[in-house]
């Protein structure tokens, strides 16, 4: 690997991370769904610093191209993300209809007591 790449996968990294934190201290992300991005950037600068680590992890597992065992690793990691947040969005439909029939039941109660109220005032 060489420096520049090196160097390049640092401030890459360093900048991630900046820009996560910022978003954090915003309030635009919550820390528990930043935890994934801040893992990532950590892995990116850990490599850039030891280009050994991937090239060894690599060979260990029998895979010919460095890169390749890399872009495995980050698409597993966000893989795994995606299905989590897939399930979040799973409960928080079922939650959904669950709030939209409370409220169409509570609405239909209103209606029909003020429609009983409003007959009593007739007589």
């Amino acid at each position: 690997m060489s420096n520049a790449l090196r160097v390049l996968l640092l401030v890459g990294a360093l900048a991630m991370l900046v820009y996560i934190i910022k978003s954090i201290r915003k309030s635009k992300v919550q820390m528990k769904d930043a935890f994934t991005w801040i893992v990532i950037a950590v892995m990116i600068a850990i490599f850039g610093v030891f280009p050994q680590i991937p090239m060894f992890i690599a060979w260990g597992l029998g895979i010919e191209s460095t890169a390749n065992m890399v872009f495995l690793i980050f698409i597993a990691i966000l893989l795994l993300r995606i299905f989590s947040l897939s399930m979040k969005v799973s409960l928080l439909e079922d939650k959904l209809v669950t709030m939209a029939g409370e409220t169409a039941i509570r609405t239909k109660e209103s209606q029909d007591k003020l429609s009983d109220d409003n007959k009593g005032e007739d007589i």
